[in-house]
């Protein structure tokens, strides 16, 4: 019978923990999270099942989960203590020749299977499994596949916040039209960055092949500190220079941008411009533009001063609404959406 036991962590609230299913896909379960709660789907030859149960288990601690095929129950148990018991008439999956062969899907689902749950679910998942035990075999097989991708080896700790490791970005399609106006635009960007290193994009929109407003950070020339500019094409409209932000303390950065006026405030310090460069960023804004964060796609030599990767953790809301990374059109693979290296002081 189908068993699974493992250690989980996770500041995630919604993903696919694990997926299984039979030879010919006539069969499943789903393990997942949906609100921190524990989540069960199954199909087998009698139907469909849906439940879920227990506390909310994203906070970022350690939690023993246990799924257990019992002869007519399937058992999900947290710390060892049941958390929910679903009826389930046959066993899930067939034995072949006195075996029990499985396909098993690990924070995610295979791509054909998305419309066939009995509830959909965002499957991207950030989250650290450890002390593997599937199938009574322990981390056979999943060691294997672990040991050989750096990326998918686990933080020793964590915190809350999005971490960018200075290789890929992050893609959303974000509409910044002004309800109150058919012409009128605004962009508000609120967040908190810890950086790693001192040269990196950390958002940006992107027209075609121009990058009509990027928001950057770049080395400064004095020792102890870094500057935050803000360009449009490759022209510097604003900039604040901050003590030196490579180490353990969150620096709050601001941006705040209509037709007439464009506002950077980094801690406690307010830039303020109303360059005639702002009626480049409005033709940007009338046509389309496709928002990025911790980088750049390929774009023209020259297009804008910085095209490094950010490197080091970062949060953001754009208008108000705090973006989650697994929500993104595309993102890098590297890229940890809800968990960053907690740097102890």
């Amino acid at each position: 019978r189908f068993t699974a036991e493992f250690d989980f962590r996770t500041y995630d609230a919604e993903g696919v923990i694990l997926y299984a299913e039979s030879l010919d896909n006539t069969a499943w379960i789903l393990l997942a999270l949906r609100d921190g709660k524990i989540e069960i789907q199954f199909k087998n030859e009698f139907g469909t099942k849906v439940t879920s149960g227990g506390k909310a288990i994203n906070d970022g601690l350690w939690h023993i989960i246990s799924v257990e095929e019992l002869e007519h129950s399937i058992s999900v148990k947290i710390a060892k203590e049941a958390v929910m018991s679903i009826n389930s008439p046959g066993t899930l999956f067939k034995q072949s020749q006195g075996f029990l062969e499985t396909k098993v899907y690990i924070a995610g689902l295979p791509r054909k299977v998305g419309n066939a749950l009995v509830k959909q679910i965002n499957p991207r998942l950030d989250g650290c499994i450890r002390a593997w035990n599937l199938m009574n075999q322990g981390h056979s097989g999943v060691k294997e596949v672990i040991q050989e991708k750096q990326s998918k080896h686990c933080l020793v700790a964590v915190e809350r916040g999005s971490f960018y490791p200075g290789t890929g970005m992050a893609k959303f399609q974000i509409n910044y039209n002004n309800l109150d106006s058919a012409e009128d635009w605004l962009i508000n960007v609120t967040m908190t960055i810890r950086p790693s290193t001192d040269t990196g994009v950390m958002f940006a929109l992107v027209s075609n092949e121009t990058v009509p407003l990027a928001l950057s950070i770049v080395d400064s020339n004095s020792s102890d500190s870094q500057k935050i500019i803000v360009t449009i094409g490759s022209i510097t409209v604003a900039q604040l220079e901050s003590k030196k932000l490579c180490t353990p303390r969150k620096v709050l950065v601001g941006l705040l941008v209509t037709k007439q006026q464009l506002e950077l405030s980094v801690d406690s310090h307010t830039d303020r411009s109303n360059t005639e460069q702002l009626s480049t960023l409005h033709q940007a804004m009338m046509a389309n533009v496709v928002t990025y964060l911790g980088g750049l796609p390929d774009v023209p030599l020259g297009a804008t001063l910085v095209t490094a990767f950010y490197n080091g953790c970062m949060e953001v809301k754009v208008n108000n609404r705090q973006l989650d990374l697994d929500e993104a059109i595309s993102k890098h693979n590297d890229i940890r959406s809800h968990s960053c290296p907690l740097i102890m002081q």
